[in-house]
């Protein structure tokens, strides 16, 4: 690791108190507009309502940060005791800020390093130099980039909050046994069921009414994310890479555990490494310590599905002016049509004018075939998994095929 002088440690500090400042700014005038927000609903529902629609909001809008960040934000939305070190809040968000301008300061050092000769110097110089050599760009500073790095470390901490709020709503819900959809969800969870149980539940609470199932089906959504938030956080990084070095003792290979699920490949992240052709490896939590835990859960999902599909048919007869049409069969297997829409749907300025990803999940599900698809279709979990962990290999045939077609592209100019 590389080693840093005292002046470089004296300038990192000025630069985190200076960016400190940013992103505490930005959490203010939230949670000031935030506040105002709440005091205005007349019930706890109306709050509920509203912190699940804006968790969904944060959660999209942090899928849009840069690769070089994602860690720090992952670590700071998914707070351990392991990771926090005995820290307050306020403590570890400044280690991340340091971690974060060790990462990319490194050529402003060198700079700086030529103006300050002593600690005394950085010192004596007036406070808001800091901001503005920020905010200014001087020194090598890219300011674009340390603003995108605040914008999403204040939603990271804005999503915190709203997450502690729902938690705290669910307890007092379930404590008084009025949250009907935890109770049922979590008995479908713990209590073995058939599938025409299942069924029964599914046309018990929704009369296979569209609207209803599609209600009912967002809330599960909304339940699978809580807890298995609060299952991931039992374990931690430490837990997680013991339990996958046991399974490369058991024989398995790096290759055997992404084709299992139990990593996935994502870009080079400078955090870990700093050999740019070092790939990172994300574990999936679930895959390794409680694969079957919500298996009932993605079961009534799948009944949901179909009924919707029942009633998509329907539609589609009882209007004459909708044709039915074939599904377009393809020679890309799930995985890298996945992440073809992945990729596009990523762009900016967005391309589909679609509500969320679940939408996307069901067009490709009920326009796309592949060869191994049966014929009711693309999973849309199957789908959801390959959105949110994308196959190495499907990455590595993108990559060739990029370039082949910026290529071509080329060539029609």
């Amino acid at each position: 690791m590389e080693e840093y002088s005292k002046i470089d440690i004296a300038l990192i500090d000025k630069f985190i108190v200076t960016i400190d400042e940013f992103i505490s700014l930005k959490i203010n005038g939230q949670t000031d507009k935030d506040k105002m927000l709440f005091s205005s609903f007349v019930n706890e529902e109306e709050k509920s309502d509203y912190t699940k629609a804006e968790i969904k909001k944060m959660q999209k809008k942090l899928t849009k940060c840069s690769p070089d960040i994602a860690e720090f934000i992952r670590c700071y939305i998914n707070l351990s005791e392991f990771d926090m070190q005995d820290d307050s809040l306020d403590e570890f968000r400044k280690r991340l800020i340091k971690n974060f301008l060790f990462q990319e300061f490194n050529d402003v050092l060198e700079v700086l390093n030529m103006k300050f000769k002593s600690i005394q110097e950085i010192d004596d110089i007036y406070e808001l130099f800091w901001e503005e050599a920020t905010v200014e760009g001087y020194y090598g500073i890219d300011y674009v980039f340390v603003s995108h790095f605040v914008k999403y470390m204040a939603i990271a901490e804005r999503l915190n909050t709203f997450k502690s709020f729902l938690q705290y709503h669910k307890e007092e819900t379930e404590s008084e046994d009025t949250n009907e959809i935890y109770t049922l969800l979590n008995t479908i969870r713990n209590k073995d069921h058939t599938d025409l149980q299942l069924y029964n539940i599914v046309k018990e609470r929704t009369q296979l009414n569209k609207d209803a199932l599609q209600y009912f089906y967002k809330d599960i959504e909304m339940y699978l994310f809580g807890e298995k938030d609060d299952l991931e956080g039992n374990y931690s990084e430490d837990a997680a890479e013991q339990a996958i070095e046991d399974l490369k003792a058991k024989g398995h290979t790096k290759d055997d555990l992404l084709g299992l699920g139990y990593i996935s490949k994502y870009p080079k992240n400078r955090i870990l490494s700093d050999d740019s052709n070092l790939p990172t490896y994300y574990i999936n939590k679930e895959k390794l310590f409680f694969p079957l835990e919500f298996f009932p859960i993605y079961q009534l999902q799948g009944l949901i599905n179909a009924e919707l599909s029942k009633i998509q048919e329907k539609e589609q007869l009882v209007n004459p002016q909708t044709k039915c049409t074939p599904k377009l069969k393809t020679d890309l297997s799930v995985p890298q049509l996945a992440l073809l829409f992945k990729m596009i749907n990523d762009l900016k300025p967005k391309i589909f004018n679609t509500k969320s990803d679940a939408e996307l999940f069901r067009f490709i599900s009920a326009n796309f075939q592949t060869k191994k698809s049966s014929e009711k279709g693309i999973s849309t979990q199957k789908l959801r998994n390959e959105f949110n962990t994308p196959n190495l290999k499907a990455i590595e045939f993108w990559e060739k095929h990029l370039r082949t077609m910026i290529s071509e592209s080329r060539k029609l100019k």
